[in-house]
């Protein structure tokens, strides 16, 4: 197969499985490493997804994340919440993109399992200005219920009568 054959069926696939938006309120889907290195696609995920975009510079997204994890303990069974992390550190002098979102996490006393979009695909289809922190409350529809970008006193309070509000 040619170069060219190649890249025109990888532009194909990714185009496939990274669609934009579609319908309004429609969460675009994605396919992500994580951090043990496996792909994750939003569609294997069941139930409602609470999406949170981080990254190792962002000193709000600290200060939220261990609200969140707290968010999705609370909620977990009662509205079948799963919480998605996904790290938007680029590689660069200062570590790969997994190690930066790693070690941001274990500083922040997070055990979580996270995703990492390095390349900032996935997070400029829910937000495209790239603001951070970005959580994205998404029903078992598949449809963006809540969406809170930048630092806010009162998101996680908002985003908890979302959460509520979910059938």
């Amino acid at each position: 197969m040619t170069m060219t054959k190649r890249f025109g069926m990888l532009l194909f696939i990714v185009t496939a499985v990274l669609p934009l938006a579609g319908a309004p309120g429609q969460a675009p889907g994605f396919a992500l490493p994580d951090n043990r290195g496996a792909m994750v696609f939003r569609s294997s995920f069941r139930g409602n997804l609470l999406i949170s975009f981080f990254a190792s510079y962002c000193r709000p997204c600290a200060r939220e994340l261990p609200m969140l994890i707290e968010l999705e303990k609370k909620y977990k069974k009662r509205k079948n919440i799963s919480l998605v992390l996904i790290a938007v550190d680029a590689n660069d002098s200062g570590g790969t993109a997994k190690e930066k979102a790693g070690r941001f996490l274990r500083n922040a006393g997070i055990d979580h399992d996270y995703l990492i979009d390095m390349y900032q695909v996935v997070i400029a289809k829910y937000n495209p200005k790239k603001e951070l922190p970005a959580a994205f409350l998404v029903d078992a529809a598949g449809h963006i219920v809540f969406s809170a970008v930048g630092a806010g006193e009162d998101t996680v309070l908002r985003l908890e009568k979302a959460i509520q509000s979910l059938k």
